[in-house]
This record gives structure tokens, C-alpha cells and sequence, in this order.
């Protein structure tokens, strides 16, 4: 497959809008060579870089293009006129998204509240495999992990807290204001804080939500319809495990706070890892959907670190060295249709 074919579905994998079908292609075309590789990458790396595309109601194209060539030196000069025409697409996804999302908002909501109140919430989601920065009104700086999802106001109009919503996984460089906490809304807890560095992950597909502070100090709350709890208070280098099924709390302490923050440079990080946690980050990751078959193999722990490698590679190096198998199903095998996510299947 050329790459002005394979370009349109490169750009509908990473805005999460390809096929099952279309994800097979790009994974085949990628195995099919190193150098298909290495152009894969370095698509991806220019998705990843195009962080002038900020979310806000004017965006200037033509600066983001400009700003992106020059980030990327491998298409400063042969590759322009195909770069632009790339950026654009992703653009226009991005854009349509955004869009969409604003418009189902004031579908949703009486107009009268949303005039009253003055506050225009918008909802970025980072596409899969990739990572997006935003940088809220308060100067506070956000990255979102793949497939995660970020609710805010375009303005924090609150004089008490300035609250956002999470799903998925996010990483917070939060503005310094004393007399306005930022709090995180996530599930079933909260993470208010005042000004810190912290991380977050609450991907729908996990059984635990898990905080870590890299610096400053955050308080983890128990959110309910008629009430808030402080359930603890995190220092540097510490971490919150909540088990929602459980309805239980753990605090620890880490050597390794990296570890939690390594998907900021696109790396995927296991370490010590069941293999349920490493199922549910390479679901969450690639938008997969991963079964089991075997009790024996739900024991397995892993230990690893991945920057860029594709699905396929991951799994190649991880059966080798655990011993398990694993192959890509059709949709169609399980009475599902093509559009549907791929499907892997791992076994003994």
C-alpha cells in the first residue's frame, strides 16, 4: 500500500475513527516493512507534536502548520505539501469533535441555565495511541492519555473551586490559587487541590482509580450526590489506590513516581504489572478490546517498558517472554461487524 493511500486511515486511527477493518491494514502495513515503520512513527510523532491546534475558540491554522514543520525536521522540505493537507484533516476531526460535542451540550441543557450562568463547557478527547496538551484559561496545563476525556469551562466563572471532569487518565500542572481549588472530578472521587503536579488515572475499564503526586499536595475525596469525605491527604512521591468494587483506599509511598507519568513521552510502562492491568492499558491504549482464556495466564506479572512499538510488537515480546499466544479475530466471529474494535484473543 502507497502512502498517500495509507495517510486518510492513519489520520482516522489516531482521531479513533477507524474500522476494524482499516486498523488491520494499518497494522499489516506496518509490519510489512521497517521503513513503514519508521513513516508510521513519524506520523505519529507529528500528531503528538501538534500541540498549536489548542482548543479554543480561535485557532489559527496556518500558524499551527508553520509551528509543526518546524518541529518536525523530517518534514521540513520534501514532505510539506503532504503535511499540509494531513494537518488539515486532523484539524477538521478535531475540530468536528469539539463541534459536535459543544452542540450536544446546549442540546442537552435548558438554554435558560446556560444564559443565566454565562459558562461554555467544551470536551477534548485525546485520540488513541496519542497524548494531548491543553492549557486551561487559569494557566493550568493538562495531558491527556489515549482515549481519555477532559470536560472544562472555557472560563472558571466560580469564585470557590475551579472544577473539570476526567475520564481516562490525565496528568495536571495546576495553577497556584489559594482562595480557588482545582478539583479533578473522576467516577466515584474527586482530587482538590490548590497548586500541584499530580497524575490520574480512571480509565471505565479498570477496577481501581489510582492518584500520584509528583509535588506539592492533594486531597483524595469520596464524592456523593449530598456529600464530600476527605478520605486522605497525599504528600510528594506517594500514591492513591481506590478499588471501587471494594469500596477501599490504599496509600503508598514510591521510589519510582516516574512510572506513573512515563505515558507523557509515549512510553508504556509495566512494572510488576498482573496481567489485567496490562490487558486493560493496552485496551485503553491501542482501542482494543483483549480476552483471557486461561486461568493460569491471569497469574502472570510483567515488567517492561515500550516507547512507539505497535500493538503487535508489544505482544510479540511479551508472549516470548511470559509464553502465551495470542491472535487478532474477526469481529465477524463473534456475531459483530467490522466497525467494531479488534478483537485479540491471548491463550496457553
Amino acid at each position: 500500500m502507497k502512502n498517500d493511500e495509507i495517510e486518510p486511515i492513519l489520520i482516522k486511527s489516531f482521531a479513533g475513527q477507524a474500522s476494524s477493518e482499516e486498523e488491520k491494514r494499518i497494522a499489516d502495513w506496518i509490519a510489512a516493512s521497517d521503513d513503514n515503520f519508521a513513516e508510521w512513527k513519524r506520523y505519529k510523532a507529528l500528531w503528538n507534536k501538534s500541540e498549536a491546534l489548542q482548543y479554543s475558540d480561535k485557532i489559527n491554522l496556518e500558524k499551527a502548520l508553520t509551528t509543526t514543520k518546524k518541529r518536525i525536521p523530517q518534514f521540513r522540505k520534501s514532505k510539506s505539501f503532504k503535511l499540509q493537507w494531513w494537518m488539515q484533516a486532523a484539524a477538521v476531526i478535531l475540530l468536528s469533535l469539539i463541534f459536535s460535542v459543544t452542540i450536544n451540550y446546549f442540546r442537552q441543557e435548558p438554554v435558560k441555565e446556560v444564559v443565566a450562568t454565562n459558562v461554555v463547557y467544551q470536551e477534548v478527547k485525546a485520540a488513541y495511541g496519542t497524548q494531548t496538551k491543553i492549557s486551561l484559561e487559569d494557566g493550568t496545563q493538562v495531558w491527556l492519555n489515549s482515549g481519555s476525556k477532559l470536560k472544562f469551562p472555557n472560563t472558571f466563572t466560580s469564585q470557590n473551586t475551579r472544577d473539570v471532569e476526567l475520564v481516562g487518565e490525565g496528568y495536571f500542572e495546576v495553577h497556584h490559587n489559594a482562595q480557588q481549588p482545582f478539583i479533578v472530578h473522576t467516577r466515584d472521587l474527586g482530587v482538590k487541590v490548590l497548586g500541584t503536579s499530580f497524575n490520574v488515572n480512571a480509565y471505565e475499564n479498570m477496577k481501581r482509580v489510582t492518584v500520584a503526586l509528583v509535588e506539592g499536595s492533594v486531597s483524595v475525596i469520596k464524592e456523593s450526590k449530598n456529600q464530600t469525605n476527605e478520605l486522605l491527604h497525599l504528600k510528594p512521591s506517594e500514591v492513591a489506590d481506590y478499588d471501587i468494587e471494594a469500596n477501599k483506599i490504599y496509600q503508598s509511598q514510591t521510589k519510582q513516581i516516574g512510572r506513573y507519568t512515563a505515558w507523557k513521552d509515549g512510553k508504556i510502562v509495566f512494572q510488576d504489572d498482573t496481567m489485567e492491568e496490562m490487558v486493560g492499558l493496552l485496551e485503553n491504549w491501542y482501542n482494543v478490546d483483549i480476552e483471557v482464556k486461561g486461568e493460569v495466564l491471569l497469574g502472570y506479572h510483567f515488567t517492561a517498558t515500550f516507547n512507539d512499538e505497535s500493538l503487535d510488537q508489544i505482544l510479540k515480546y511479551l508472549s516470548i517472554s511470559t509464553s502465551f499466544k495470542y491472535r487478532f479475530v474477526d469481529p465477524k466471529e463473534f456475531g459483530g461487524s467490522r466497525d467494531q474494535r479488534r478483537r485479540i484473543v491471548l491463550y496457553q
